[in-house]
């Protein structure tokens, strides 16, 4: 019998992405107790999870004996390395893929504008907005993965890579815990933290990175409170994300 290789996704794994290799790796005969142990991951995620791959007919029961912990499932179709992005009925979700789109082009452009690299990130049901990309730019700038060109009031600023910065598939994660920090899932390291200063500033001016941050929240904050009964546009919602992204 032929043996199937179990290809993986390589660097920093999501929780779903460790559940999803331990069902492809036991995929004839698992429980969720058994995936449980096997991903790292608590029992009630890997049950819903699991439960989304039912609705989406990606796995289905063998054996409903006994605790639902130590009931059979097996796969009935293996979608690949990457673990399926569903909803909890099933449906598929593109939550987080208007970044990984985003990056997917920048590798491919080398050297862009965010205009660009937004209009070829919006695909596949994904839109990304100028203002998304500009904002994650920013932040690659400080990591040290971009360079900029200086403003230019005749053309719009464009981008590109430092070499060797173009690390891998993988997007670099922007992280927020007490701080800001850019995460590269490729290399497994955090390349880029903004550092905390204390204190209330004397000036309304932005002079460091914390009162840049405090002027955009604030304006988010005002955006969101002025939309009208349609709702906040996806620009503001897309950029909201990428504020609150962890």
């Amino acid at each position: 019998m032929t043996k199937v290789t179990q290809l993986r996704t390589a660097g920093g794994k999501v929780p779903k992405q460790h559940m999803w290799e331990a069902v492809r790796e036991h995929q004839n005969n698992f429980t969720i107790r058994m995936i449980a142990t096997a991903s790292g991951q608590p029992l009630t995620q890997v049950r819903a999870y699991i439960q989304a791959m039912k609705n989406a007919e990606l796995v289905e029961l063998v054996d409903s004996t006994g605790d639902t912990k130590d009931q059979r499932w097996r796969l009935v179709r293996d979608e690949g390395a990457d673990h399926p992005r569903l909803r909890s009925n099933g449906q598929r979700s593109i939550h987080g893929l208007g970044l990984e789109n985003l990056w997917r082009s920048m590798r491919i452009l080398k050297k862009m504008t965010a205009a660009e690299a937004a209009d070829m990130a919006s695909v596949n049901g994904v839109r990304v907005t100028q203002a998304y990309a500009i904002n994650y730019f920013t932040l690659l700038v400080r990591a040290g993965y971009l360079i900029a060109s200086d403003h230019d009031s005749k053309r719009d600023q464009t981008f590109e890579f430092v070499p060797g910065m173009n690390t891998g598939p993988r997007h670099p994660v922007v992280q927020r815990t007490e701080s800001v920090q850019v995460f590269d899932a490729n290399t497994e390291k955090v390349v880029y933290a903004k550092e905390t200063t204390g204190g209330v500033p004397g000036t309304s001016e932005p002079a460091n990175d914390v009162q840049q941050e405090n002027l955009r929240l604030r304006k988010l904050v005002k955006e969101f409170v002025e939309t009208t009964s349609s709702g906040p546009t996806q620009s503001l919602l897309q950029r909201a994300q990428l504020e609150l992204a962890e």
